[in-house]
């Protein structure tokens, strides 16, 4: 039965959604259908500074929402902004795929890929449009446990779901400077490990196009910020571009006037660059 419920909740979840069409990113490059994938990346961090940590959290309390989906609801408005105002977003997630609590404490891959599809609506408040990620992200979790491949065998004329190439990730946990982010188990040492790996100081290899990962430190309760993008398609004064750009949505949707006045859609936050700013106003003015 749960998976007949979970067969039925996946298709209604991705109906009309057009998985193979590639989201539109600020790209510098784009990429021939079958042309080879490197792997090659630029890999980028900042840390939230004390007051943005603060705003946050203090959101996710007021909103009474996980951190993991507050962070979506800072993601989905910044590639809104990021594909010229694209409404219907499909990425993907990585998940536990522990569908019954019993099996939580199991150490075993289960890690299932989910899509996430927000079909925005530019004119929600950001008050609303929390409510809305709240409700699809909780949906679908609990039809985690559904596996990707089943998924996507109900749509056969998808010959390449390129959602899979953007994807979004939340990590929490503790470090100190002793654990290194060290999980011991009898007298194993586990340690976390990213998502991509480190071929330089400039370059990683990973599998996506574009990702960013979100990470909560549970310990100083600080969070920061990794985008990776594919050199494929992107240079690294433009994911740097991208990533100031994150900066400021997330300063305009936490630290800001909007999230406090519920007749402001999201459709007003921007990710103008200040000297971009400046040059539309100098052209304004002309």
């Amino acid at each position: 039965m749960p998976m007949i419920v979970a067969n039925a909740f996946w298709l209604d979840a991705l109906h009309n959604c057009e998985t193979d069409r590639p989201l539109q990113l600020s790209f510098d490059r784009h990429r021939v259908f079958d042309e080879h994938r490197t792997g090659r990346e630029t890999s980028i961090s900042f840390q939230f500074d004390n007051d943005l940590s603060k705003a946050f959290l203090t959101s996710a309390s007021t909103y009474n929402i996980k951190l993991e989906y507050l962070a979506l609801v800072s993601y989905y408005p910044f590639l809104f902004k990021l594909a010229n105002n694209e409404s219907d977003i499909c990425i993907v997630m990585n998940n536990h795929g522990r569908s019954k609590p019993e099996l939580m404490s199991i150490i075993r891959m289960f890690v299932n890929a989910l899509p996430m599809r927000c079909q925005i609506n530019s004119n929600h408040s950001f008050h609303e449009f929390v409510q809305y990620v709240q409700t699809i992200a909780t949906q679908t979790f609990e039809h985690s446990y559904f596996p990707l491949q089943r998924i996507l065998a109900q749509h056969p004329h998808i010959s390449r779901p390129t959602f899979l190439d953007v994807f979004f990730g939340f990590v929490s946990f503790a470090t100190t400077e002793d654990n290194h982010n060290e999980l011991t188990v009898g007298d194993v040492s586990i340690y976390t490990m990213p998502y991509s790996i480190k071929i330089n100081t400039d370059e990683i290899a990973s599998k996506f196009d574009f990702s960013l990962s979100i990470i909560h430190d549970t310990i100083t309760d600080q969070l920061s910020c990794t985008i990776d993008a594919s050199l494929d398609l992107f240079n690294p004064s433009t994911t740097y571009k991208i990533e100031q750009r994150f900066q400021i949505v997330l300063q305009q949707l936490f630290t800001s006037d909007l999230i406090n006045e519920t007749c402001q859609s999201i459709h007003e936050s921007s990710i103008m660059l200040p000297n971009e700013k400046i040059l539309m106003e100098s052209i304004n003015n002309t």
